[in-house]
């Protein structure tokens, strides 16, 4: 379960189908909550969430394209209790527009590291997003589906396997030319079996302040 509660947050979160300008480079900061819940045991009475792991986000987005971006994401939570890290490489694609209706496409790879009470996690991820967008005069409303596959390592144990499917929702608020706000949340599914049950659901709830430079 220790596995379970330090991977489960979702990957190349806060997304758009937008690209970054040409030249311009998006810095994103984000406070975000993520979890783990049993999806059987709810049924059976005996089901629950774990406690949401709090984080902060961070990451960087540039064009490379005016239809392609690369970006590079992290996560940390630097409390004693819990510490917690992660870094993934990121890429973009916007495939579609019509009107004010897009598809974007992404892939990701990254390390995450968990450590409490003298007990180290390590896991590696891979995720794939697809990504829909309806633009509202200058804002957007983002809806988007992944698939992806985590391994975790712990001394002691086997390594675990968590391969998910999950979507998310979003709304960017474009306050200001550079500015912008991005809420999102987010769950998936896995059928990673966790303490209680043989299915696991993951949840993922933030919001994020974007900027253009």
């Amino acid at each position: 379960m220790a596995a379970l509660l330090a991977g489960c947050g979702s990957y190349s979160t806060y997304r758009t189908t937008r690209i970054a300008k040409p030249g311009k480079t998006d810095y994103l900061f984000g406070a975000q909550a993520s979890g783990a819940m049993a999806v059987a045991g709810l049924d059976a009475g005996h089901g629950g969430t774990v406690a949401p792991l709090p984080e902060f986000a961070i990451s960087a987005r540039r064009a490379v394209h005016e239809r392609i971006e690369v970006q590079a994401n992290g996560t940390m939570l630097p409390i004693k209790q819990l510490r917690t890290g992660s870094i993934e490489l990121a890429g973009k694609a916007r495939l579609f527009e019509h009107g004010r209706w897009s598809i974007a496409a992404g892939a990701a790879a990254g390390y995450r590291l968990a450590e409490s009470g003298g007990a180290i996690v390590e896991g590696v991820h891979v995720a794939a997003p697809v990504i829909f967008g309806v633009d509202l005069g200058r804002h957007q409303l983002v809806w988007s589906v992944v698939g992806g596959y985590q391994k975790w390592y712990s001394s002691g144990a086997h390594p675990v396997e968590v391969p998910f499917i999950g979507q998310s929702i979003g709304f960017l608020w474009q306050f200001k030319n550079r500015w912008a706000l991005l809420p999102e949340a987010g769950s998936a599914y896995t059928p990673t079996r966790n303490f209680m049950t043989d299915e696991t659901r993951l949840f993922h709830f933030g919001i994020a302040v974007v900027y253009s430079r």
